[in-house]
């Protein structure tokens, strides 16, 4: 039933489909040509930061005014089919510096982070990221002061079989005599439960590692395929949960059209699902949704969690932006918004943005009283003034 399903739309797709390129003439009417803003150049409204590979994501520094951010390997569809390895870098919201980490590999150190048998990664392609104040020292062997100060970021590395990979890092103060340079500690992976796994983003659970990460869709599907399910808003994805005891399962009433953000408050688990407008609460198996947009009209793609509040990175979905499928186009020069809801999932207040020389906006960070913009294809980081 479910393969003749897929057939119908498949065929009714098609239908669409040469029934657009017959109206081409008309529809170029009415879709948007967003001007090129490759250059990156402010044009007054943002200030931006640039000469980076793609800030797809943001996770806060403990203790600090910094994020950690990952440059992002970017999206074979956008890229020719092939995608760069890429950075983990450190930004300092005060001064706008950013600098790259330096990666230090330290196996068989007894932490008991991640799977038993997982070994370092060979290549780096970060996607989500995010960030626990502290490490359990539950099962360490070898004990070390430091280690009290050791924070736990997790990253989203999309090699050849999806995996998410772990490591330690600290404030800024603790500098080791033997390499002054920033630098993350590997102390684990875990990798995906199937080889067409596709994670996009991931939170962190607790101090021993357990994390929540959305399967955005099976990996081998071709692009037809996806274009098909979201033009339809089918379910792509999920939302898995692991732990070493259990490894992993799906969490409950997590199935979605291209489950991306993911973060939590307390322990209630909040989803973006961005083909279809719709950020999910799901705590105790039930599902709240909130609906804020249409599809043309955007959806979103990180959520950060501040202060009881969501920050909702909401990209605009309209014709124009199939500019984005441009391989040699810098960044996906397109409107966004931001949305603020608090933690019941009422809205706050939202940011309109247009005309700007930023695009593609995936993930938003308030920091006093500016927003810190990253971007899934784009070589800036934008900042806004706010002046709430």
């Amino acid at each position: 039933m479910y393969k003749i399903l897929v057939k119908i739309l498949a065929s009714a797709a098609l239908l669409i489909v040469l029934g657009l390129l017959l109206l081409d003439p008309i529809l170029k009417s009415f879709v948007p040509v967003y001007e090129n803003k490759d250059e990156c150049k402010s044009n007054g409204e943002l200030e931006l930061i640039c000469n980076l590979q793609n800030p797809e994501d943001f996770a806060v520094i403990p203790g600090e005014d910094a994020l950690i951010v990952s440059q992002f390997a970017g999206l074979a569809e956008l890229n020719e089919g092939s995608i760069k390895t890429g950075e983990i870098s450190r930004l300092d919201l005060k001064s706008k510096n950013i600098e790259n980490y330096n990666v230090r590999f330290i196996e068989d150190n007894g932490l008991g982070i991640g799977e038993e048998d997982c070994k370092p990664y060979k290549q780096l392609f970060p996607h989500g990221i995010d960030t626990h104040k502290t490490v359990s020292l539950k099962n360490s062997k070898n004990f070390s002061p430091f280690l009290e100060e050791a924070h736990l970021l997790a990253v989203i590395n999309h090699e050849i079989v999806d995996r998410v990979e772990f490591f330690l890092f600290f404030n800024e103060e603790i500098i080791f005599s033997d390499d002054p340079q920033k630098t993350l500690f590997w102390v684990g992976c875990v990798e995906a439960p199937r080889k067409n796994t596709y994670f996009n983003d991931v939170v962190i659970k607790d101090e021993y590692g357990g994390f929540f990460a959305t399967h955005q869709y099976d990996k081998d599907w071709n692009f037809s395929k996806l274009e098909l399910y979201n033009a339809f808003r089918l379910n792509t994805g999920y939302v898995y949960e692991w732990n070493k005891k259990d490894g992993f399962k799906i969490v409950d009433n997590s199935y979605g059209a291209w489950p991306n953000g993911i973060e939590m408050i307390d322990d209630t688990l909040f989803v973006s699902y961005r083909m279809n407008g719709v950020v999910s609460a799901i705590k105790n198996d039930q599902r709240t949704n909130f609906k804020f947009r249409n599809y043309l009209e955007g959806g979103s793609d990180n959520i950060i969690a501040k202060d009881d509040e969501l920050w909702i990175a909401v990209q605009n979905t309209d014709l124009g932006g199939l500019t984005c499928m441009d391989s040699s186009q810098v960044q996906c020069a397109t409107p966004y918004s931001v949305i603020v809801t608090d933690k019941y999932l009422n809205l706050i207040k939202q940011y309109e943005f247009g005309n700007t020389s930023f695009g593609g906006l995936s993930v938003v960070y308030p920091y006093e009283d500016e927003l810190i913009l990253g971007s899934y294809k784009s070589d800036r980081i934008g900042i806004f003034k706010t002046n709430d």
